[in-house]
């Protein structure tokens, strides 16, 4: 099995075996958390070797599952966006994986955390991966199912449960709307590969499936306004960003970091995908209707959630709820750049995304070693705590000022691009980005000060814990690298990955030269 398909195998070979091992083990916490971490630690090594394989290739890689090609059966292909998305993906899981063990030590359970933690790396990578929009139905529901229980993982909590039972309804209406989106693709093209959808609406022949059975414009209309609607949900834009606030805050720390910062963009991913390598480029009159209007829907949903976003943040008292509003606004800006259809809104999307999984994530892990010390969310509980602990402290400032947007950290650098991005279209929608970014600020500055100069509540004895803060500055010296090298990494990793994207036709091809050499 070649690098592509073992990706995502690995992690869930992992969760699998994961609860009889710890039976074997008789739940020894040290045993369970070194196997968690082996098993992050090579996914880490085989997306890396992936992201490696993918960069140096003109053509987006591809693995057919049983020797099946497209279309008869399910395959993986791999472009250069894919491949950067799984490679910070499994990075930030593999430390996120480290910086749970001690959040968790009080915690019973520790091996059933790490089986789900493990099937929800194996849902994400498997949503990245995939070459086929079924596939991705089942890799999303994969992601979901394991982030439902993470969520509930505190199941003697009312909060945590009604939270994550919230989520798990929101989330199943988002998979059933996307899977009656399947059938309507189906049912006019005859197949749900995305390299036979794209040759389909860009006329291009196909083996074995042929040409579209029905009317592919009113089926296009159809599926797409199903699928983005169930991508809405997943990505948490307004208005259907109500399950968020809930469901980030009642998860333990590493579980909202993973949550903000990387399955949000399971909604952001799977929109490209479609926007760009399904119905990318030139289109039928009939066809570039629905795509300009459903552009224009996704921008307009993207600029009221980055509004609305850091508008929220403002009248929050719990630490974690005001980070989850701010990853409603982020998935706003990423959702107003997709809409753009443009190569420069992409590649901003593409470099945004990046650089809020990594901060987002800081921040969660941040917040989570004052939360660890206090056992609260309430902003005013953790009242003078960065005096004690300042590694988590200067942690938060670096994710704080990222997300914001002060340079030279990575985030600005990528709401430069937003702006550029952006002000090509309207100077209305640059004005959106600036606005909530500094109402935002407002936010991010009051938890700042109450952690940093307030007084603290009580003469809490509190040690800073080693292993979590050390991962969370390990993760903000990425943020200043990455910012301080944004031009190289614009140059050599982002613009590669949106140029590829844009060339829908590069992407059949790698399918369509497979299927011909083996079905001819």
């Amino acid at each position: 099995m070649n690098v592509v398909g073992l990706t995502p195998i690995i992690p869930i070979v992992f969760a699998f075996a994961l609860p009889l091992f710890s039976i074997l083990i008789k739940g020894d916490r040290k045993i369970v958390q070194a196997y968690a971490l082996i098993g992050t630690g090579l996914t880490l090594i085989s997306s890396f070797k992936l992201f490696q394989l993918a960069y140096s290739s003109s053509t987006p890689l591809v693995y057919t599952f049983g020797k099946w090609v497209a279309p008869v059966g399910i395959v993986y292909e791999v472009d250069r966006l894919s491949a950067l998305i799984a490679l910070v993906t499994a990075g930030l899981m593999f430390l996120i994986a480290i910086y749970s063990y001690r959040y968790l030590e009080h915690e019973e359970g520790l091996e059933w955390y790490y089986t789900l933690y493990l099937g929800l790396e194996a849902g994400l990578l498997g949503v990245l991966l995939t070459g086929d929009a079924f596939n991705l139905f089942v890799m999303i529901e994969v992601t979901s199912i394991a982030a439902y229980a993470l969520v509930m993982f505190y199941r003697d909590r009312g909060d945590s449960v009604t939270a994550g039972l919230k989520y798990a309804l929101i989330g199943a209406v988002g998979t059933t709307m996307y899977f009656l989106a399947l059938g309507v693709f189906y049912g006019a093209f005859g197949t749900v590969n995305f390299a036979d959808l794209s040759a389909k609406v860009h006329g291009i022949q196909f083996p074995i499936t042929g040409t579209p059975f029905g009317n592919i414009i009113l089926a296009s209309g159809v599926a797409l306004a199903l699928a983005t609607w169930a991508f809405l949900i997943k990505a948490a834009i307004v208005p259907n960003h109500f399950w968020l606030p809930e469901a980030h805050p009642a998860a333990p720390s590493p579980i909202s970091a993973v949550l903000s910062g990387l399955v949000v963009n399971v909604g952001v991913y799977a929109l490209i995908r479609f926007l760009y390598t399904v119905y990318g480029g030139s289109l039928a009159p009939g066809l570039a209707h629905i795509i300009g209007t459903l552009s224009m829907i996704v921008i307009i949903l993207g600029a009221v959630s980055a509004l609305f976003g850091a508008l929220m943040m403002n009248v929050q008292r719990d630490v974690k709820r005001l980070i989850a509003y701010s990853t409603i606004m982020h998935m706003g800006y990423l959702f107003m750049a997709v809409g753009l259809g443009t190569s420069l809104g992409l590649q901003a999307a593409l470099f945004h995304l990046v650089n809020h999984a990594i901060a987002k994530a800081l921040l969660f892990l941040a917040a989570g070693v004052f939360i660890h010390a206090v056992g609260s969310r309430n902003i005013e509980d953790l009242s003078g705590l960065g005096r004690r602990m300042p590694i988590a402290t200067f942690s938060l400032a670096i994710a704080t000022l990222s997300l914001v947007g002060i340079p030279p950290l990575n985030v600005f650098f990528s709401k430069l691009l937003l702006f550029n991005a952006l002000i090509e279209r309207s100077l209305a929608l640059a004005l959106v980005l600036v606005i909530s970014s500094v109402i935002a600020l407002v936010a991010y500055m009051r938890v700042f000060y109450v952690i940093w100069l307030g007084k603290p509540k009580e003469n809490l004895e509190t040690k800073e814990p080693t292993s979590m803060s050390l991962i969370c500055l390990l993760l903000a010296l990425a943020v200043i690298v990455i910012g301080l090298m944004a031009p190289i990494i614009t140059d050599k990793l982002i613009t590669p990955a949106a140029t590829q994207t844009m060339d829908y036709n590069s992407y059949v091809n790698a399918i369509l030269n497979l299927a011909s050499r083996v079905l001819h």
